[in-house]
């Protein structure tokens, strides 16, 4: 999936598809950390670095106007920015760490927000 775009006109359905795509990675992860940690590790890691791209984005300083006039952009900056919890580089030894932060940010309350209809239901990788 490629960086988000923010345009004052962004859709609820574009960053319901992103949240969506993030949280679909933990049942994939969590297999992987089972049988083969490694591959594990490096589709963590391709996860992780979406996960930084977005932050770099939403966090820029010329899109505050726009946070504060689109409550869902807000909330999916909210849900980005709870991945600044896990800090470094992604290994053997914290890849389950790693999981618990999509465990945690699936049971955000700013997910509440970004689906107002109900619990975010999403197909594994």
């Amino acid at each position: 999936m490629e960086t988000i775009q923010l345009i004052k006109d962004i859709i609820l359905n574009e960053l319901q598809d992103r949240v969506k795509y993030i949280l679909s990675f933990k049942n994939k992860l969590e297999i992987l950390e089972e049988n083969d940690i490694q591959q594990g590790v490096t589709v963590a890691r391709a996860l992780q670095s979406f996960i930084n791209a977005e932050d770099k984005e939403v966090t820029k300083t010329r899109y505050d106007r726009l946070m504060k006039s689109n409550n869902y952009l807000l909330n999916y900056k909210g849900f980005i920015l709870e991945f600044r919890q896990f800090n470094g580089q992604i290994t053997k030894r914290n890849l389950h760490s790693f999981i618990f932060e999509i465990t945690s940010a699936h049971e955000s309350t700013v997910l509440n927000a970004l689906f107002p209809n109900g619990n975010v239901q999403f197909k594994d990788l």
